[in-house]
């Protein structure tokens, strides 16, 4: 299992999305496919082929997103902090170490070299979101033809209308293919109206959540991942996974939760009533070490008394590792 979990975490670390069956039932109760996106099995065992929701759980996971700003003036300074915020990994470039410094950004990675240098040193993939805010033109393009020539998913540059339309022609005038022109988002952000930077900033933001709850990846499974790839095999661990979720929840399918053997935990599947039952449970596995198919009715009575807004249904699969 240790080998499922290492494989699952390279993959999301070098930006490779891949596909993650659970079986929940039957002789392969608790054991896991790991498969790549054209369908090969690349770690556990062939447990869900085709989908079958009744006796599987399947699910598509993609990389911990990286923000990668491209100039580090007034508005990459609050693109850094929300997409921090945000739980983004920020790397922060500009060619200019007066700018470019951990001073000012703290919390990131900041490469104080040419644009052209810093994307030699970069390692672009579909799990980066890319935002051009440089302090001209120039450069604008400059990181724009070589960001068009990356798997990045989100690449957004700063200007006005007239400026996004120039730059449309630019492209094409360099023979860049009208799809690969589509990929630029510019004028950059949703029109919110801003104005400031923080505004700016934002509006940016808002546009890259849009565009990567396209493809929505569970909080935490890289650290669940890597904590289970590095399980001393002395310990048992309880892990916890919603596999279906109806109406009103704390969280949606897929959300997981460990449980340590020293009580830490990493994840979450929603806090409150739905998270200290599951916690109980997983307790109760990791001394009996058999895997449970678990359903809670949180209905709007049980809600009330534990101060949640509304009820809904959770089936939860917690299974010892």
């Amino acid at each position: 299992m240790k080998q499922l979990w290492t494989v699952l975490h390279t993959s999301l670390l070098g930006g490779r999305p891949v596909r993650l069956a659970l079986a929940l039932a039957g002789e392969f109760s608790g054991r896991y496919g790991l498969y790549h996106q054209d369908g090969t099995l690349l770690a556990g065992e062939d447990v869900a082929p085709v989908e079958d929701q009744g006796t599987h759980f399947s699910q598509w996971l993609w990389p911990r997103p990286g923000l990668v700003i491209f100039g580090a003036g007034h508005v990459a300074l609050p693109v850094a902090q929300i997409g921090a915020l945000l739980d983004f990994e920020v790397t922060v470039c500009d060619d200019r170490e007066e700018f470019a410094n951990s001073g000012r950004f703290p919390g990131a990675r900041v490469l104080a070299l040419p644009y052209e240098e810093a994307f030699e040193r970069l390692t672009i993939n579909s799990r980066h979101y890319l935002v051009i805010v440089t302090r001209g033109h120039f450069h604008d393009r400059v990181c724009l033809a070589r960001a068009l020539a990356t798997e990045a998913a989100y690449i957004g540059v700063i200007g006005s209308p007239k400026k996004a339309a120039e730059t449309r022609v630019w492209l094409k005038e360099q023979g860049f293919t009208p799809d690969q022109v589509r990929r630029m988002f510019s004028p950059i952000g949703l029109g919110i109206g801003a104005k400031t930077p923080g505004e700016i900033a934002v509006s940016i933001l808002a546009e890259i959540v849009r565009e990567k709850s396209k493809r929505p990846a569970p909080a935490q499974i890289e650290e669940i991942a890597l904590a289970l790839a590095t399980k001393p095999a002395e310990e048992v661990w309880g892990l916890i996974t919603v596999v279906s979720a109806r109406g009103s929840t704390p969280q949606g399918a897929g959300a997981r939760m460990l449980l340590l053997a020293d009580g830490r935990t990493l994840g979450t599947v929603g806090g409150g009533l739905a998270e200290r039952l599951a916690l109980d449970a997983a307790q109760e596995v990791m001394a009996e070490g058999k895997p449970r198919l678990l359903e809670y009715d949180l209905d709007n009575t049980l809600a009330a008394q534990e101060g949640m807004v509304c009820g809904g249904k959770m089936s939860i699969f917690v299974q010892p590792q």
